[in-house]
């Protein structure tokens, strides 16, 4: 049998490690065959991010965001609740979303 390492303790001049918190977990609906099919329908009609195409530039999406969140009552499906961004528009936009939510000016 190997010996094994006892589990380091925190020190008190350690700070404490701060747990992330989620919104909410939508990832059964994220990784169902619903989810991905409508993905794929709204990503051939839709192939460039909105987001930049309005600011005059063509950049590709890679991914299909909801303007409203599930978990803000936004539609999981519905092609009027979807938006295809590019990588940097949807960091972008989830970064201002998760800002507003901790402030309290985005609720639930």
């Amino acid at each position: 049998m190997m010996p094994t390492l006892p589990k380091s303790k925190r020190r008190w001049w350690m700070p404490k490690k701060r747990q992330e918190v989620r919104q909410h977990d939508n990832s059964k609906f994220y990784q169902s065959k619903q989810w991905r099919a409508t993905r794929n329908f709204y990503m051939q009609t839709n192939p460039v991010c909105e987001q930049c195409k309005r600011k005059g530039i063509t950049t590709a999406g890679q991914c299909v965001d909801h303007i409203k969140p599930i978990s803000m009552g936004g539609h999981q499906t519905s092609s009027s609740n979807l938006q295809t961004l590019c990588n940097s528009c949807h960091a972008k936009k989830s970064s201002l979303e998760g800002i507003e939510y901790r402030k309290g000016i985005k609720t639930r």
